[in-house]
C-alpha cells in the first residue's frame, strides 16, 4: 500500500504497524523509536493510537456528512412546502383579486433551488401581503381571514417561514461542524505522514543486522509504473439498508486487491472517501455494505478501485446509492 489520498491512510498505517512490530521483535529487548522533524518521538504504541485517532476522525467526518445531508434534505422539503403554499396564495389572487392593489402587489415565486435571501424574500412578501388582505375588504367569493384550499392560514404560513430560517441556521452550523471535523482529520493525517516518512528513514540505520526487514519496508508512495485499467462496476440498493456492488475482473498481472471506497452524500469526494472493504483477486466480485445507509433517504457515493502491488491504482466511475424512504419501501 502507499499514501494516495485520505482513503489510503488506514491500510498503509496498518502495514507499517505490522512491520514495526517485526522490527521491535528483532531489536528486543530494545524497541524502535522514531524521531520526527519537530524533535518529538513516536513508539509503536503511540503510532497505534495515531491510527485509531485517524479512524475515529474519518468516522466523524462521515457522521457529519450524514447529519449535513439530512439537514439539507429537511431544508429542501421546507422550501417545497412553502413554495406550494405561495403558489396557492397567488392562485387565489389570480382568481379573486384581479384589478385590485393586492393583485398588483403579488410576489413572484422563486425557484426551489434559490439561495436563502432570494427564496425567503418572496415568502416574507406573501406573509405581509396576506396580513394586509386579512385586514381589507373581502371580494365576492372570499371569506376573511384568508385560508388556502388545504386549510392553511396565515399563522401556519408565518410559522413555516420562521422554521425555514431556523433550518438555514441549522444547516450552516452543521456545515461548519463538518469543516472542523475535516480539519481535525487532516491534521492527524499530516502527523501520521511525517511519522511514516521518519520510520522509513530510521529502519535502515537501526536494522542493519536484519536486511530482510529493510528489504520489506512498506512504501510511502507508489513505485514507478503503469496505472491499471479501471473496472466496470454497478451498485443497487438492497432493502432494508444495504448497497450491493458488483464489478468486473482486472487482467493486470500486478493486481494485488480490489477496494470498495465511499463517502456519504450525493457525490464522490476523493478527499473524504474511506476504504469500506477489500477483496483479494480470487474472491467473488461482489461487495455488500451498509455504509452510510443508516437513515431513510440517505445517499452514498461509491467506487471500486483496482490496486496493484506497486501501489498504483485506478477507480471505477462513481456509483450513487440512495436508501429508500419508508413510504417508498411500502409501495415497492
Amino acid at each position: 500500500m502507499a499514501i494516495t489520498g485520505n482513503a489510503s491512510y488506514i491500510p498503509t498505517m496498518n502495514e507499517f504497524l505490522a512491520h514495526w512490530g517485526q522490527c521491535n521483535t528483532a531489536l528486543a529487548p530494545a524497541v524502535l523509536l522514531v524521531r520526527l522533524p519537530d524533535n518529538t518521538t513516536r513508539t509503536l504504541g503511540q503510532f497505534t493510537t495515531s491510527r485509531d485517532t485517524i479512524q475515529a476522525r474519518q468516522n466523524a467526518v462521515q457522521a457529519d456528512l450524514t447529519t449535513l445531508q439530512l439537514a439539507r434534505a429537511s431544508l429542501f422539503f421546507k422550501k417545497v412546502q412553502l413554495l406550494s403554499w405561495g403558489n396557492m396564495f397567488t392562485s387565489l389572487l389570480d382568481g379573486y383579486y384581479q384589478n385590485t392593489d393586492f393583485y398588483a402587489a403579488r410576489p413572484y415565486a422563486p425557484v426551489v433551488t434559490a439561495g436563502q435571501e432570494s427564496f425567503t424574500r418572496p415568502m416574507v412578501d406573501v406573509m405581509n401581503l396576506w396580513e394586509s388582505i386579512n385586514a381589507g375588504p373581502a371580494p365576492a367569493g372570499v371569506t376573511l381571514p384568508l385560508v388556502l384550499g388545504d386549510g392553511t392560514d396565515r399563522g401556519a404560513f408565518a410559522s413555516a417561514v420562521a422554521a425555514l430560517q431556523f433550518a438555514y441556521s441549522d444547516e450552516r452550523k452543521k456545515a461548519q461542524d463538518l469543516t472542523l471535523a475535516r480539519a481535525r482529520r487532516d491534521g492527524s493525517d499530516e502527523v501520521a505522514y511525517q511519522t511514516l516518512k521518519a520510520y522509513r528513514e530510521a529502519v535502515p540505520g537501526k536494522l542493519t543486522a536484519h536486511p530482510e526487514l529493510i528489504a520489506t519496508l512498506p512504501r510511502l508512495t507508489p513505485l514507478p509504473g503503469h496505472t491499471p485499467e479501471a473496472v466496470n462496476a454497478s451498485a443497487i440498493f438492497q432493502a432494508p439498508n444495504a448497497a450491493r456492488v458488483v464489478y468486473g475482473a482486472s487482467n493486470d498481472l500486478m493486481l494485488e486487491r480490489y477496494e470498495l471506497r465511499g463517502t456519504v452524500g450525493d457525490h464522490y469526494d476523493e478527499g473524504d472517501a474511506v476504504v469500506i472493504a477489500s477483496h483479494a483477486p480470487g474472491e467473488p466480485r461482489e461487495f455488500l455494505t451498509t455504509f452510510g445507509l443508516n437513515q431513510p433517504g440517505a445517499e452514498v457515493a461509491l467506487k471500486v478501485f483496482v490496486v496493484l502491488n506497486t501501489g498504483n491504482e485506478a477507480g471505477s466511475a462513481p456509483m450513487l446509492v440512495e436508501r429508500l424512504a419508508n413510504l417508498e419501501l411500502l409501495a415497492a
